[in-house]
């Protein structure tokens, strides 16, 4: 069925194998998302995909700093003020945060001075001996540093300390707001990766684990806020800095050479009686995604992996990506992008690494992604085969920003199915049958908005937030 505004509608579609209508390398000068799968029903496509790529090839600092001193930064898509929210950052503070911004170099600066503001608000708290409320006002500063260092593309500096002062803050905050939550160092070959873990409650046997993994402009304090669900279905959940990323900035830059990333939770919670680790599962969104694929190719004890909105295949088509992605990457030099670029990206394909992968495998595709193409999504779950389960929002944009309660919801049902197979003695020599199992339960459940709040639907097309899941039984919708 298809949802009206206020409550996200599911469609549901059989099938997992998707051809996708990519065209060939030689011919690539737009990305259509309209994908078939092998029983002939088509994922639905936007209409302006090739036209909003077009757009996103030219986005560089120049137009972004055009844009702001026309609109503001409140130009930005639903989806980027999705992203703000989500991690907790209330919405007039948003808004009136990008009012602010009336240049691209604004962005840093501005989202610094909000987090100054907060912290005032915390000296005050704290002397009036509201200590809850001094904390919430500590843990509001850290995520505008956090977002302060989203798009700096002038000073990596700024970047390093926006990044070391959002993790200090939150860090120090979480003993009043969240007394349960550890904050933890995880051995990661010769060096420690920062991390936040937190257990359900109350813990009467072992509990499986969720581990989080980052994009590269993302922090173990943003993704902090997506472990509800997961909680919720009796898992413990660490959020995790990859190299390059928040608190482990300094460690290195993200890479594909990284698949051994959880190796250090098996061996710290080698003799911890709380976690199970016969049902550890790795999730992670772009960069992460491809990231949770890699490391459970690399190590079997990782009973699944999830990834919304991963690469697939970037050589394929970095060239076309926006310039301000380019950056972020380091694949431009001199205000071009650099010969070796498509080379640079190319360790990061999945195509023989989702092969070498046994486990089941959920993959989130969203139809208006403009950083990583909707078609990667989809080429990765056919490559996949029957392990896979494709759930796809139409009209989702990049890591699905406005619909995160919505997809860890359905990653929590999936995980918490596949992990009471094994545990019944199911088919775990058949990933496949395991996958189709979850993808079942995954199509019984229902989800329900926390609030009307969390629905992100605006515009003419409203109810193209239905979710498309794939399965691997038959070929009709439901």
């Amino acid at each position: 069925m298809v949802g009206s505004a206020g409550v996200a509608g599911r469609k549901h579609m059989n099938g997992t194998h998707a051809r996708s209508n990519v065209q060939d390398e030689a011919n690539e000068q737009q990305v259509e998302t309209g994908t078939e799968n092998n029983h002939g029903t088509t994922l639905p496509s936007w209409r302006f995909t090739a036209d909003a790529w077009r757009w996103a090839g030219r986005l560089n600092v120049r137009y972004v700093d055009a844009a702001f001193r026309a609109r503001s930064a409140r130009v930005i898509p639903v989806s980027g003020r999705a992203r703000f929210i989500r991690m907790g950052i209330p919405e007039d503070v948003v808004d009136d945060t990008l009012g602010r911004i009336r240049r691209a170099n604004h962005w840093s600066s501005q989202w610094v001075e909000t987090a100054q503001r907060f912290l005032g608000d915390f000296r005050r708290q704290t002397s009036a001996a509201n200590v809850r409320e001094a904390a919430q006002a500590r843990q509001l500063a850290a995520l505008c540093y956090h977002a302060a260092q989203i798009f700096e593309p002038f000073d990596p500096m700024t970047v390093r300390k926006c990044r070391s002062a959002s993790a200090a803050l939150f860090t120090q905050a979480l003993p009043q707001l969240h007394p349960n939550v550890r904050h933890l160092w995880i051995r990661w070959r010769s060096k420690s990766l920062p991390a936040y873990l937190e257990l359900p409650e109350p813990v009467s046997e072992p509990v499986g684990l969720v581990v989080i993994l980052n994009g590269a402009s993302m922090s173990k304090e943003e993704t902090f806020a997506w472990r509800g669900q997961l909680i919720d279905h009796g898992y413990a959940v660490i959020v995790m800095d990859g190299p390059g990323t928040g608190e482990a900035t300094s460690i290195g830059n993200i890479g594909p050479d990284q698949n051994d990333i959880l190796d250090g939770v098996f061996e710290m919670f080698r003799n911890e009686p709380t976690i199970d680790l016969s049902r550890v599962v790795a999730l992670g969104a772009s960069l992460g995604g491809n990231q949770a694929i890699r490391a459970a190719a690399h190590d079997r004890r990782i009973i699944a992996a999830v990834a919304v909105t991963p690469p697939y295949d970037p050589a394929r088509w970095i060239h076309r990506a926006s310039p301000l992605l380019q950056t972020e990457l380091g694949l431009i030099a001199d205000h071009k992008l650099v010969p070796e670029a498509r080379d640079m990206v190319a360790g990061f394909s999945l195509e023989d690494v989702s092969l070498a992968s046994r486990q089941p495998v959920l993959i989130f595709g969203g139809g208006r992604d403009v950083i990583v193409p909707p078609t990667e999504a989809q080429l990765l779950a056919k490559r996949v085969g029957g392990r896979a389960t494709l759930v796809w929002y139409p009209a989702g944009g990049h890591c699905l920003y406005e619909l995160v309660d919505q997809w860890i919801f359905d990653a929590a049902v999936w995980i918490y199915e596949v992990a009471l197979s094994i545990r019944s003695g199911g088919p775990q020599d058949s990933p496949a049958q395991l996958a189709a199992m979850a993808a079942r339960a995954l199509e019984l459940a229902e989800y329900v908005p926390k609030s009307a709040s969390d629905d992100w639907e605006t515009g003419e097309e409203s109810g193209e937030y239905a979710r498309l899941l794939t399965d691997h039984a038959g070929g009709h919708q439901h």
